[in-house]
């Protein structure tokens, strides 16, 4: 699908990692035996096409970046463009894009934080819905955080930010979010690097469109952590967290939602070569439909790194969940995950990606049920 020997002229470009001001150039290629997400029956059920249900999605695209420490203030600025066409459902096909501004300031010794801003604009998931048509979202993301350190061990800091969300399908417009956030959090740290906090945090969630659905989802999010990272020996990391969170509607109580969340995850550097990560978790995520808010997930994954040599590396990820959407639907959804993938790079600025996923989910509601299978490959270059 690229070749990298077709760009000669870029090959032997130097790179330096830290040089204030860089470049990359990216190709790739995307595969899906199952694009909409649709189940295991005849696909002309959903008004698609047999011959369309997969296909194949390129990729190209080129980025840039500025990195420049100046004093004690570190500036940040990265702009990637690209362009998706499909093979089959050329109706999809766009131009995408992802910026972010930062700066990460300091004040003495004591104090430091970040100010920062993002937009995105990417294609819409067809997991949900059975949506056959472009779905093309932009969100913009604004943060402002400060910390300060009150002695070698304590440390409290907070944030707010500013999340908006828009859909351009007209059945999604009723997800368009504007969200304001806050949070403080004090966290506590050993001489062993150990450490312990509590984060408190409220979001404010605005639906734009409400009014267009039967309910308004308009809600508050108040979320209480108890977080710690334990270093049980040199190679070995706990994290742990341990939370409650409530949520509230304006205008339909019913909709409600107040438990528990937790998260357990444990990190063993087995060798320089081998890394695995597993974790377990419980949490709620947005879900916005005429009956479900949110979806409560019960899950575990597991990611090992093996670097084969000091230019090939592998990495494996597998995930279960079992999903239940709340508070008003019966549905309950069990998801898999298993996902391959090897990353090549021969000199200093190239890096060659390939990489293979499977998935299916089950679900009480035989309509939502689906399997796929995925290739995911990109060669990229930096200058």
């Amino acid at each position: 699908m690229f070749c990298v020997a077709c760009w000669p002229a870029l090959a032997p470009a130097a790179f330096d990692p830290t040089d204030a001001f860089q470049v990359n150039v990216n190709v790739g290629f995307n595969h899906d035996s199952n694009l909409f997400r649709i189940p295991d029956v005849d696909p002309r059920l959903f008004g698609i096409n047999p011959e369309n249900k997969s296909d194949t999605a390129f990729i190209k695209g080129v980025g840039v970046k500025f990195d420049k420490v100046v004093s004690r203030q570190r500036f940040i600025a990265d702009l990637n463009v690209n362009e998706t066409t499909f093979d089959k459902n050329t109706r999809l096909d766009y131009n995408g894009y992802d910026g972010h501004l930062a700066w990460m300031w300091r004040i003495g010794n004591d104090w430091d934080g970040e100010a920062s801003y993002r937009k995105r604009k990417t294609l819409g998931g067809f997991s949900d819905e059975f949506l056959k048509l472009q779905d093309l979202v932009i969100s913009e993301y604004y943060r402002f955080a400060a910390g300060y350190q009150l002695d070698a061990r304590w440390r409290v800091s907070g944030e707010i930010g500013k999340e908006d969300q828009s859909h351009s399908a007209i059945n999604r417009q009723s997800q368009d979010l504007d969200a304001k956030y806050a949070g403080l959090d004090v966290t506590y740290r050993t001489p062993s690097d150990n450490s312990i906090g509590l984060i408190a945090r409220r979001t404010d969630r605005d639906y734009p469109s409400g009014p267009l659905t039967s309910v308004l989802n308009n809600s508050t999010e108040d979320r209480i952590n108890l977080v710690g990272i334990w270093r049980l020996t040199g190679i070995t990391r706990l994290d742990l967290q341990a939370g409650y969170v409530d949520v509230t509607h304006d205008q339909a109580p019913p909709r409600d939602f107040s438990g528990s969340t937790w998260r357990a995850g444990v990190t063993w550097d087995a060798s320089g070569k081998f890394r695995l990560t597993a974790a377990g978790y419980k949490d709620i995520r947005l879900y916005e439909d005429r009956e479900t808010d949110f979806i409560l997930v019960h899950g575990v994954s597991i990611i090992p790194l093996y670097a084969v040599t000091s230019k090939i590396a592998l990495q494996g990820e597998f995930v279960y969940e079992n999903r239940e959407f709340e508070p008003l639907s019966p549905r309950e959804d069990k998801f898999r995950l298993a996902k391959l993938g090897v990353t090549y790079t021969p000199i200093r600025n190239v890096d060659l990606t390939l990489s293979f996923e499977v998935g299916d989910r089950k679900s009480n509601i035989p309509i939502n049920n689906y399997d796929y299978q995925a290739w995911f490959g990109t060669a990229k270059i930096s200058f």
